[in-house]
């Protein structure tokens, strides 16, 4: 179906939030970073993030209220949010306690949202952890090696479940832990008969189903389903479905144990919450038919439904298709038993299932007695609250703020260096990703050197104060350079400024670190174990990591000969060791088969040349002409 009443998916997204709080007394919306939130929140309980790309609502946005999100931030129809976005998200619902990201597990989520996080982390947030939601088994152990399972309608059960202990004030670490294992316990599959189409778009560019045919294991945002197969009766496809979820041999699907079977004793099969999920364009009528075939065929496997749900959870658009998810009660309660000893979590079922009765104030999810706040304190709350652009920036500094100084005509000499030398790279690279990308990476780079030279002639590291220069230049990098290079590069550079405030002085009066190529091997070295939790990008699959990774280590090894040396004066020969293995490792691109990213589909046939990796040698260039001046270079 490809008629709709709004024919501009791009307005569509801030008026369909407008709509969605004005017709609830407990939500407010701050419209300049399309974030809705819980106008009573408690900053004395964890608080809960979640978000993506809108088209799939109720999506998080719908699930957020007491005993449910804090907030949730919206991108753009099936397009992340900006980390700008969600780092203004985090600033509205402050705890004390400590926050909790919930995010699908999509490449644009994981680097905005992480680099959001980290941005959090830099500014002093202490308690922030990601926590990555992958539920769909469609894509096998072995095609989803380095990424991980997607997900699916399951992310908002993960939501359910934390939003719950938050409201009993569990700690931070304890909704984290609880939270990791729920997304152990969960298993989901989607089937459509039909692709969704987005307002203002083309159809001709979406996949079409065939008649007759039906899709299962399909993505939420139009991707093709893993099976295409004659559309077969209900019973059928419902039995296929749960196979795919159930199987335990089958092992590139078996993510989740499953004790089962018409064999064994109801005693002895597992308990489990089920999930039926409207993609977006089912019939009510059709979707309470799904869920009593799905529990018919459970019951005789042995499976115990403890609970149902049925609705539209996660939607992609108006996609008429359906989505199954078993939360294992079973398995998840082993987990929390093999967890450390928590006193706040309880090892058996009805732990479990409490948090999920449990009442709320969230408008999307059903069943259950809704809680509303009291009218008092709605009235002192803003329905849509003005949040301009300075309002998103980083807040003022403090006195306690960690600083840490240096020599500012030399950091500032340095900055400009690489600024200049990516600028000057912009041809090559441009040339080469028009090879192996999308042709827009030397422009990406040089946009963002433009901004950072233009950030020094407006006195950027006049005051040589290293946390303020490389919170600056995050958010210049955030706002300039776009796609996932610039995210890879955004994140690093806020791990970074969390990792030189960690070490700089906690009181006005205390000595500073030398910051040498010791302090710079330490805290680069950090920053890169950070990175790493935010991409599966390593060593050997070229991209930039194949040459930032070598940088970090090359520091970091430096350091440590020069620690044993004694020798810490000698700069020059230590950083240019760094700087060779970067270069080694971004020239060295050219001999690798992308494993990542677009190039993925370039090459690897013996009949195409590649050039190295724009992206990793847009971090030699940066290393070049940091370099030059250590050198003494013109």
């Amino acid at each position: 179906m490809d008629r709709h009443i709004f024919p501009d998916h791009a307005t569509l997204v801030n008026r369909s939030l407008k709509g969605l709080v004005a017709s609830h007394p407990n939500l407010a919306l701050i419209p300049a970073i399309r974030t809705v939130y819980n106008a009573a929140h408690d900053t004395d309980k964890v608080s809960l993030i979640c978000g993506g790309g809108a088209g799939h609502e109720p999506g998080s946005t719908g699930f957020v209220g007491r005993g449910f999100l804090s907030a949730s931030v919206s991108g753009d129809t099936f397009a992340s949010p900006s980390a700008k976005q969600v780092l203004g998200a985090i600033r509205k619902v402050p705890s004390n306690k400590g926050i909790v990201v919930i995010i699908t597990n999509y490449t644009g989520d994981n680097l905005h949202f992480g680099l959001a996080a980290q941005q959090a982390r830099a500014s002093g947030v202490e308690n922030i952890a990601i926590l990555p939601v992958g539920d769909d088994v469609s894509v096998g152990r072995t095609k989803g090696a380095l990424v991980g399972r997607r997900a699916l309608a399951g992310t908002i059960l993960v939501c359910k479940i934390l939003g719950a202990a938050s409201e009993l004030s569990l700690s931070f670490q304890s909704v984290l832990r609880l939270g990791q294992t729920v997304t152990s316990s969960i298993v989901s599959i989607a089937c459509t008969l039909g692709h969704c189409h987005v307002p203002g778009r083309d159809n001709a560019h979406y996949s079409v189903v065939q008649p007759g045919t039906i899709e299962i294991g399909l993505g939420l945002h139009n991707e093709p389903g893993a099976f295409v197969v004659e559309q077969p009766p209900p019973d059928k496809l419902v039995a296929r479905m749960l196979d795919l979820c159930l199987n335990q041999d089958d092992k590139e699907r078996a993510f989740v144990p499953f004790t089962y079977g018409e064999n064994i004793k109801p005693s002895s099969g597992d308990e489990v919450v089920l999930f039926v999920n409207n993609m977006g364009g089912m019939s009510v009528l059709e979707m309470y038919a799904v869920v009593d075939e799905t529990i018919s065929q459970l019951e005789k496997l042995n499976i115990r439904v403890r609970r149902s749900y049925c609705g539209s959870f996660m939607t992609s658009l108006n996609a008429p298709g359906f989505s199954i998810t078993l939360w294992n009660l079973t398995h998840n309660s082993r987990l929390v038993t093999a967890l450390e000893k928590e006193e706040e979590l309880k090892p058996d079922v009805s732990f479990l299932l409490s948090l999920v009765d449990a009442p709320h104030g969230a408008a999307a999810w059903p069943s259950s007695a809704l809680v509303r706040h009291d009218d008092d304190k709605r009235a002192r709350e803003e329905k849509f609250v003005k949040f301009e652009e300075e309002t998103i920036k980083e807040p003022p500094s403090t006195a306690s703020e960690r600083k840490i100084f240096v020599d500012p005509a030399h950091l500032r000499h340095i900055i400009r260096a690489a600024a200049l030398e990516v600028f000057a790279a912009e041809p090559d690279l441009t040339k080469w990703d028009t090879i192996v990308g999308d042709g827009d990476c030397g422009e990406t780079c040089a946009n963002g050197a433009k901004a950072v030279l233009k950030a020094l002639d407006e006195g950027l590291g006049n005051d040589g104060e290293l946390v303020s220069v490389l919170r600056e230049l995050t958010e210049i990098i955030d706002d300039t350079c776009g796609g996932t290079l610039g995210a890879i590069y955004s994140i690093f550079l806020a791990a970074l400024t969390a990792e030189v405030r960690a070490l700089a002085p906690s009181t006005p009066n205390a000595p500073p670190p030398p910051v040498d190529i010791a302090f710079w091997g330490l805290t680069a070295s950090r920053a890169i174990e950070t990175l790493k939790l935010s991409t599966k990008a390593r060593v050997g699959h070229r991209t930039v990591m194949d040459a930032l990774i070598p940088f970090a280590e090359g520091l970091a090894k430096a350091a440590e000969d020069s620690s044993t040396k004694g020798d810490v004066a000698d700069e020059k020969a230590a950083f240019a060791k760094a700087e060779e293995a970067c270069r080694v490792g971004g020239e060295g691109t050219a001999s690798l088969k992308a494993k990542l990213g677009r190039a993925t589909y370039v090459g690897g046939d013996g009949d195409v040349v590649l050039p190295p990796d724009p992206g990793a040698m847009s971090l030699v260039a940066l290393a070049r002409g940091m370099g030059k001046v250590l050198r003494g270079e013109k």
